[in-house]
């Protein structure tokens, strides 16, 4: 028939088990551009990607996975991403590779998280968790934004390919972090000019796209900082001057890589939520904060304030996002939700105080106008913490990029602009963060500040029957409990 896949010969579907790139082109229809063909070609057992944005990086490791699996029965393939999204996203960039025509029904089971074809073959891919990549013996381990990873998750994930002959590991990631990062390190040691065995490094700016608009990115490099174009377009690591948090502040709040906790595990734990209304190409963000007494006492300080919950959702309807804060609201027990006011905000903050309201939350959402004072604020208490290490946050991309991307300067009226440079990406997770450290600001001042010597005044009522200590009868007692007694 007319317009029909043309079904391929014997010789091109065993040249498409042992190419990648014959399969990507002849079985999936995607055929990949010549520096995606380097890398899925390449032999080294552990292959590092440092890719600029839009360079084609999910197709390469999602193309990668599907080839790995169809080559031979019994394959598996792990894919660990830096959260649960970024998980779902990549598996559903495989499955959709799979259900070309030309491989329909090669897939016989797939959900969230695994696809199996019918060699027996199966793609794992799984958020960041050491618990989930223990105990399996993989043929490819693939790490999707390593940077954004924990080392400790690397320790665990690396032996689950010492099992299997001939197994490789990929690491893809923008630059992001230390540089004795272990993904970092692995990128060096794969380097032409400092390469160990059994390593090879890709460097992909995002001018290898062959897509890539020229022409505009010369007019964005005009409008952008040297050190934000050299991140996001170039693809190199560079240092925090211009950055309002200092990659070593950075690297307190992250470095722990504070473990998640859903709302449906949360016993209500108490906590505090900002909440930031996306516009446009905005997104709805939220950010619990709550305290974690028990890493206060590991690094003996008096309190350390935790992220175990955030979210960040595009194009989501107001009444839907204000659906999911109940949801969270019920599962943990938010004392304070504060909500950006300001703009869009207005009317979701009363919806949403009013949906708080209807079920058994105990919360209540309290409108707060975000202006330069309240950022300067709040990003300055987020600051002193991250120096006094009383930070746990999770190693979430969007947060960890947009707290990097955080720059600073000084307005006429003295006060500090704090923003994420538009052309640099979104705030919401940042701005949700500072919301509730602003609250939080309050209570943290009042535990630390000394005792007062003022003596505090109360009303006192006469009870000539009550007797002192010393047998003489007291002539006035505090209503508030305790006799006055002049000695």
């Amino acid at each position: 028939m007319s317009g029909a896949p043309q079904r391929p010969t014997r010789q091109t579907v065993a040249a498409a088990r042992t190419d990648p790139v014959v399969f990507a082109e002849a079985l999936t229809g995607v055929p990949l551009w010549p520096h995606q063909a380097e890398v899925v070609r390449s032999k080294a057992p552990i292959r590092v990607l440092i890719s600029g944005r839009q360079a084609g990086k999910s197709l390469t490791m999602g193309m990668l996975a599907l080839h790995e699996a169809f080559s031979a029965p019994g394959k598996v393939v792990l894919i660990i991403s830096a959260t649960d999204d970024a998980a779902k996203n990549l598996l559903r960039t495989i499955t959709n590779l799979a259900s070309a025509p030309l491989l329909a029904g090669s897939v016989v089971d797939e959900n969230a998280s695994k696809l199996t074809l019918t060699n027996g073959s199966m793609v794992r891919s799984i958020p960041a968790s050491q618990k989930q990549a223990r105990g399996l013996s993989v043929d490819l381990l693939i790490l999707d934004e390593a940077c954004f990873l924990e080392e400790e998750l690397w320790v665990a994930a690396r032996w689950t390919t010492i099992a299997k002959a001939a197994s490789r590991t990929v690491m893809a990631s923008t630059p992001y972090g230390k540089i004795d990062h272990f993904c970092a390190v692995s990128y060096r040691a794969g380097l032409p000019e400092t390469r160990k065995p059994g390593y090879e490094s890709f460097h992909w700016p995002s001018t290898v796209n062959p897509l890539v608009d020229q022409a505009l990115l010369d007019m964005w490099r005009e409008t952008s900082t040297d050190r934000e174009y050299r991140r996001e377009v170039l693809a190199e690591w560079v240092d925090d001057a211009g950055q309002y948090f200092s990659q070593a502040e950075l690297d307190a709040m992250f470095d722990a890589g504070y473990p998640a906790t859903a709302p449906a595990d949360a016993n209500r734990r108490p906590g505090v939520a900002g909440v930031d209304w996306g516009f446009s190409h905005d997104a709805n963000a939220l950010v619990v904060v709550s305290r974690d007494e028990e890493l206060a006492k590991q690094r003996a300080v008096k309190s350390v304030y935790a992220i175990p919950h955030l979210e960040e959702h595009f194009a989501l309807p107001y009444a839907a996002f204000i659906s999911k804060v109940v949801d969270v609201a019920c599962g943990y027990r938010l004392t304070h939700i504060a909500a950006e006011e300001n703009g869009v905000g207005g009317m979701p903050v009363q919806e949403l105080d009013k949906a708080l309201r209807l079920r058994p939350t105990g919360a209540t959402a309290t409108g707060v106008y975000t202006d330069a004072r309240l950022k300067e604020n709040g990003f300055g208490f987020v600051k002193m913490l991250a120096q006094q290490n009383r930070l746990a946050f999770p190693r979430h991309p969007s947060l960890m990029r947009q707290l990097s991307a955080l720059e600073y300067d000084t307005l006429d009226s003295g006060l500090t602009r704090i923003s994420v440079p538009e052309r640099s990406g979104h705030d919401d997770l940042c701005m949700s963060l500072v919301l509730a450290a602003d609250h939080l600001m309050a209570t943290d001042s009042r535990e630390t500040a000394p005792p007062t010597t003022i003596p505090v005044l109360r009303r006192l009522e006469w009870r000539p029957w009550e007797q002192s200590r010393v047998g003489e009868a007291s002539n006035w007692n505090a209503i508030a409990g305790g006799t006055w007694r002049p000695w």
